[in-house]
């Protein structure tokens, strides 16, 4: 009597592991590519910074009842606070609202109360030490229009208040 193994109808271990490998490695490059498709079509990380530290700026004016603002040039960007008693703007002295830099090739537009504003340099002595863009102690801004390009980026970004006084960061239609 000759007896003969049966073959069973199911999948070898290495076979589902095969598998296993393909799935991943085909779900790696599809998050990988959208990953990077998501990068360039965000806005800038400073820009995104800037957005998050006003909306912080403002909550802090409103609380301790005192004007805050920002010098923006085209390297970067600064935070001042009015001193009630000199009645002059200082550098506020905050680690969380350090000096921001703006990354190699971006471009700046601002408009401040309808006018354009030219952006020169912060360290610029002829300049006013006061700020472009202000929040009151009532954390109402002044009413802003910041526009942002890059060269690594598809687009550009509007920072501004919106019409509820809400700070928005919008992509601009090309």
């Amino acid at each position: 009597m000759i007896v003969r193994a049966r073959r069973s109808s199911g999948f070898t271990l290495i076979e589902v592991l095969v598998v296993l490998a393909i799935i991943a490695i085909v779900m790696g490059g599809a998050l990988l590519s959208l990953g990077l498709m998501g990068r360039r079509d965000a806005a800038p990380p400073e820009l995104e910074r800037l957005s998050v530290l006003l909306v912080d700026i403002r909550e802090r004016a409103e609380l301790e009842n005192r004007a805050y603002g920002v010098r923006l040039d085209s390297s970067g960007y600064q935070f001042l606070v009015h001193d009630s008693q000199t009645m002059r703007w200082l550098e506020l002295d905050d680690r969380r609202f350090a000096q921001g830099r703006w990354a190699t090739g971006t471009a700046l537009e601002l408009d401040v109360e309808g006018r354009r504003i030219i952006l020169g340099r912060l360290a610029s002595s002829a300049r006013e030490e006061t700020p472009d863009i202000g929040v009151d102690s009532t954390g109402e801004f002044t009413p802003f229009e910041l526009r942002v390009g890059s060269v690594d980026s598809l687009g550009r970004w509007r920072l501004g208040p919106d019409d509820n006084g809400d700070l928005a960061l919008r992509r601009l239609e090309r």
